[in-house]
């Protein structure tokens, strides 16, 4: 039986429809290009993804944070990665590229800060 799937490939603005026989030794179509190509297999035999996200900030001006990994993790990882944000805390102030974790959930990515938040200023008296 053969077996055929279809990849959309995000890596120009042509957004390529690329077909992998998987019966037939991962043979390609309908990419315009070689990196079509190579992302297509890619997708199939090992899919890796950039993540972003949100985490809570303690005693600054914004309680939340945007993240995002330096780099593209495996996708079995993402429920590790979905825990692991949803119970991080910071604390303020946080600079925007500042690494908030090193090799997080065990992948080797880094996780980034996307903006800077201040501390809240104490009140004077």
């Amino acid at each position: 039986m053969r077996k055929i799937t279809e990849v959309i490939c995000p890596c120009c603005p042509n957004e390529c429809h690329v077909l992998v026989d998987e019966t037939n030794g991962n043979a390609v179509t309908g990419n315009g290009c070689s990196n079509g190509e190579a992302f297509a297999i890619h997708e199939l035999t090992n899919p890796k993804r950039r993540v972003e996200g949100e985490v809570r900030v303690t005693g600054g001006i914004l309680d939340r944070c945007r993240v995002k990994t330096d780099q593209v993790v495996p996708m079995e990882t993402l429920g590790n990665i979905a825990q692991a944000l949803s119970e991080l805390v910071v604390e303020a102030p946080v600079t925007v590229s500042q690494v908030l974790v090193r090799d997080l959930a065990g992948t080797g990515a880094n996780l980034l800060a996307c903006q800077t938040i201040a501390a809240v200023e104490a009140e004077s008296e």
